[in-house]
């Protein structure tokens, strides 16, 4: 569960500071569409001077209070915003971290279509074993994930990358232990060159986390191609797996055949 302060900018002096939370809202009449604010409720608590990059949100989780700083632009394309998928699969592994206090330890972690990046900074922030996280997206997006590194003073150990999936796998992109997807199923055309790039950075013992909210019936067929390849199970232990499930959530372990 997230909560959330806005900065959104108002003529070119005042920044309106908004707060939403949850996964989604406590009855059915407020649900949103899958192109509205996954938050749902936004309330105005306080205006500050624009910050340096513009507008910026202050996402704060449970087990990360002090939260990450991010700039949000969706004139690069939707992945200049924020999803309810990344929230799951932030919530699980800062979970996962204090149970065991050394996740990620000693691995390479990349995220495939980052976006604001903000699921790898998060556990960059929360996850203190964590050392190695590469952030991968198109052209469009190096800016965004390039900033939200530099405003949560992450360079020393998150980096930016550009990666087109179905594309040749870049140097630093490769062997990765773990790779995050996010909300990464939601395009048909995308699915085949998605599955060629999973295949291509994966060998048997990575694993890849998958968050995926179902949308449309035609999202099946990435799932069908993909078990050709991979053996897919979803994770039962999270606990806050009923909470998210209402609302079409997923959270996917793939592993390589």
């Amino acid at each position: 569960m997230s909560s959330t302060s806005l900065a959104h900018i108002k003529d070119n002096n005042l920044v309106l500071r908004l707060e939403a939370t949850g996964y989604q809202s406590d009855d059915s009449s407020s649900s949103s569409s899958d192109g509205d604010d996954p938050f749902h409720r936004l309330n105005l608590i306080q205006s500050n001077a624009i910050p340096e990059y513009g507008a910026v949100s202050a996402i704060t989780y449970d087990l990360l209070p002090n939260g990450v700083e991010l700039a949000q632009d969706l004139s690069g394309g939707c992945g200049g915003k924020t999803w309810e998928a990344a929230d799951v699969m932030i919530d699980y592994f800062l979970w996962k971290n204090q149970q065991q206090g050394n996740l990620f330890e000693g691995q390479k972690v990349l995220e495939l279509g980052a976006g604001t990046g903000l699921v790898g900074l998060a556990l960059a922030l929360g996850c203190s074993k964590l050392d190695n996280m590469v952030l991968t997206d198109q052209i469009p997006m190096m800016k965004l994930m390039q900033q939200n590194i530099e405003l949560n003073r992450v360079k020393d150990k998150v980096q930016a990358e550009i990666l087109d999936w179905g594309e040749d796998v870049p140097e630093s992109c490769r062997a990765p232990d773990v790779i995050l997807a996010s909300d990464c199923v939601y395009l048909e055309v995308a699915f085949k060159p998605l599955l060629d790039t999973l295949v291509a950075l994966a060998d048997k013992n990575t694993d890849i986390y998958m968050s995926y909210r179902k949308r449309r019936n035609a999202d099946k067929r990435f799932f069908i191609m993909a078990r050709k390849h991979f053996t897919i199970t979803e994770v039962m232990d999270d606990p806050k797996r009923d909470i998210y499930s209402r609302n079409r959530l997923k959270l996917y372990l793939m592993k390589k055949k």
